[in-house]
């Protein structure tokens, strides 16, 4: 099969995260293999919230993540997410996709709280019965989409697709033993979470939640009153292993990292009980990914506090890895599923 060659960006708050695939469009799934995998840091606050603030810094940030990681495509599907985007579960009078699309200012004002001619609209049909389709509004700031498309534009790049980074989640996740069932994905970035309840592999509820790594780094350098740097050494070193008597340093971080994990999962388990109660069914198994879920002892937080089967994204071994991808370190293999779900979707 004839493959092409296409990169997902993953713009995060605090880095850029390429993956290069190979894949036939005829058979995205199936052909899909990972090229080359690259990173780079971005400068502070070029990036927040998932929406890029200073276009010029992060094209230059992209320019060196293609030069250093010789990257070949110069096709990119961007990844869109944030506290800005807003997703819904929605319900509206059936009709083919793209009149119901067409219709879309005209019947959704009411769902979301931002004005209809300031954002680009989708809609992602689940199901259709008594004739209504139910599914997923996604109201995106066409501000948003701007400053991102202008980034990779500044870098002399071909933007091809915008994709919403869950919907990437869900693709590269909910598939192979995630793929029947119903799955919860967990993604823990530098300043939000993105959790994903999907069922059969298809994404039915999604949430952003306003917590990550940096959050809790942050807030132990202000309770504690020591430097980032030593904040996040300490994050990393005590994490959610009580660390007993002696160490006030130690024990102060121990319960800001144990009240924002308590928060977090307060939040992840409110969406998997909202699920079941509007469907009937019950979230069977947790994949938990990004960077920040790396935290140790935060998978078996979730997994107990939850009562659900939780596992770390293994995403590499799904398909085919190039010897130089292959020697990505446990941290990156983390980062890898946005990229790789947004990649995918150039064939979807």
């Amino acid at each position: 099969m004839a493959k092409t060659q296409v990169v997902g960006l993953d713009i995060g708050d605090t880095q850029l995260r390429a993956v290069e695939m190979a894949l036939d469009p005829r058979d995205p799934v199936g052909s899909a293999a990972i090229e080359r995998y690259a990173e780079v840091d971005l400068p502070p606050d070029a990036v927040r919230d998932g929406e890029v603030v200073r276009a010029d810094d992060v094209s230059a940030a992209i320019k060196r993540l293609w030069s250093s990681h010789r990257l070949a495509s110069k096709d990119v599907v961007i990844g869109l997410g944030g506290q800005r985007v807003v997703v819904r579960e929605a319900t509206l009078p059936a009709a083919p996709l793209d009149a119901l699309r067409l219709s879309l200012p005209y019947t959704v004002q009411d769902l979301i709280m931002v004005p209809v001619d300031e954002c680009q609209l989708d809609f992602y049909p689940l199901a259709e019965a008594d004739g209504q389709v139910s599914g997923l509004l996604v109201a995106a700031p066409r501000e948003t989409i701007g400053h991102n498309v202008d980034a990779v534009l500044g870098a002399g790049l071909r933007p091809v697709r915008v994709d919403l980074a869950a919907f990437a989640l869900t693709r590269a996740l909910a598939r192979g033993q995630f793929g029947q069932g119903i799955v919860g994905i967990v993604d823990v970035g530098a300043d939000m979470t993105t959790v994903v309840v999907a069922q059969s592999g298809q994404p039915v509820i999604m949430r952003i939640l306003p917590t990550g790594g940096r959050l809790i780094t942050d807030q132990i350098a202000r309770t504690l009153g020591v430097p980032e740097l030593r904040a996040e050494q300490l994050k990393v070193e005590v994490a959610l292993m009580n660390p007993g008597e002696g160490n006030e340093q130690a024990q102060g971080a121990f319960v800001v990292i144990a009240e924002k994990s308590q928060a977090l999962v307060e939040q992840v388990a409110r969406t998997f009980s909202f699920y079941a109660q509007t469907s009937g069914q019950a979230v069977g198994h947790v994949v938990i990914s990004g960077r920040g879920g790396m935290l140790n002892g935060l998978g078996q937080y979730i997994s107990t506090a939850l009562r659900l089967p939780a596992s770390f994204s293994v995403l590499d071994s799904a398909f085919a890895v190039s010897k130089s991808a292959r020697a990505m370190t446990a941290e990156q293999r983390m980062s890898l599923p946005v990229a790789v779900g947004l990649a995918m979707g150039a064939a979807a």
